[in-house]
């Protein structure tokens, strides 16, 4: 026998007493009422709901939305794109999970980069495909995404000359789903020094006429002489000669022709050697315009060959012609250096052997420096 067998026989044992429930007990409770007013018992939340709700939702950022574009589908996250769009919230009810877009209205670039937007809301945007961005903004309400585009558009050192055009072509293409008129037309108004490049390029020639006209009709173009401008227009017009034969007056009418060379001018009214010249000079219209330029010649020329500023000038009403930027460019035969400097006058094939130039050294005008100058005729 073990010593735990025989302590075991010598307990004695217990008396057996009733087996009551604690609901048996005095109050139906086993615990002592305490004295502690009834607010202390309120558990409070150590944080509130929203931070924790945001935690969670981006450590599981579920794709759970199909936007389909066509025949494409693209995944985003259902509730981000309702944060930031109007149209996502009207149109994103019952729980409903797939939003079908008129292709029209967006581009899949433009939605792809919505959806890079929503994700990465401080990320900085990208100038390629900025107006199809622009364009799906719009359409899905995003106010924030769209005063940001119009903020960097806005940023006329940023988007000038080459970058500008490059933004008028893309919001001219999407004329059908950008809903912004004048866009177009108003980045053409920030060219300057990239002017005669573009005119060496074909895509000038493709440029519909009232996009010549705004782009002709900038003070900002930076040009050696008013002639580059005007050989600009004949080389649009004789592109296509037959189809664009009727708009030469309008052209004109945006070349401050007074500001062309004397002897240039005169010459314009009857036939001249420039081959290309012969078919424009004789049409009414162009006539009746070299005209009121030769006669506005006389009023702007003192004796001394200086811009009349005197009695007369100011007797005719007559508007004092801008005078473009200057730019001289160390490529180009026949560029004055200084705007005073008469090197003689130069042809239209000369000009267009600057624009070869300028199509074997495409980027050589982001050196040049556009200079005001005083208006004054050449």
């Amino acid at each position: 026998m073990s010593d735990s067998d025989s302590v075991l026989e010598e307990l004695a044992l217990e008396p057996s007493i009733p087996l009551l429930s604690l609901s048996e007990f005095y109050g139906g409770n086993q615990l002592p009422s305490w004295n502690i007013p009834n607010w202390d018992l309120m558990l409070k939340k150590s944080v509130s709901v929203a931070p924790l709700l945001l935690k969670i939702w981006k450590q599981n950022d579920a794709m759970d939305l199909i936007l389909k574009l066509g025949t494409r589908q693209l995944r985003c996250n259902r509730l981000r794109l309702m944060c930031h769009s109007e149209y996502a919230l009207r149109e994103l009810v019952n729980g409903r999970r797939e939003l079908e877009l008129p292709e029209d209205r967006v581009t899949w670039e433009g939605l792809e980069r919505v959806c890079k937007w929503i994700k990465e809301p401080e990320a900085l945007l990208e100038r390629r495909h900025i107006m199809m961005l622009l364009s799906a903004a719009i359409f899905l309400e995003m106010n924030d995404l769209v005063k940001q585009i119009w903020y960097c558009l806005d940023l006329a050192n940023q988007f000038h000359d080459d970058q500008a055009f490059v933004i008028s072509q893309e919001a001219f293409n999407l004329r059908s789903n950008l809903p912004v008129l004048g866009l177009d037309k108003s980045m053409l108004g920030r060219i300057e020094c990239f002017f005669l490049t573009l005119v060496a390029s074909m895509e000038f020639v493709q440029l519909p006429v009232d996009h010549i006209c705004c782009l002709f009709n900038s003070d900002r173009i930076a040009v050696n002489s008013e002639k580059e401008v005007f050989f600009a227009a004949i080389r649009w017009l004789t592109h296509d000669w037959p189809n664009r034969a009727k708009h030469v007056l309008a052209i004109m009418q945006n070349i401050r022709l007074v500001l062309l060379p004397q002897k240039f001018l005169l010459d314009l009214r009857e036939s001249t050697d420039e081959e290309l010249l012969n078919p424009i000079i004789p049409l009414p219209d162009f006539q009746q315009i070299i005209s009121v330029a030769c006669s506005d010649q006389t009023f702007l020329y003192s004796d001394d060959g200086s811009i009349f500023h005197g009695y007369l000038y100011d007797s005719f009403k007559m508007s004092m012609p801008v005078r473009r930027p200057f730019i001289c460019h160390d490529l180009c035969l026949y560029h004055k250096s200084y705007t005073d400097e008469f090197l003689g006058d130069f042809t239209y094939k000369q000009f267009l052997s600057y624009l070869r130039v300028l199509q074997n050294d495409k980027s050589s005008w982001k050196l040049l420096k556009a200079e005001q100058v005083d208006s004054k005729i050449n």
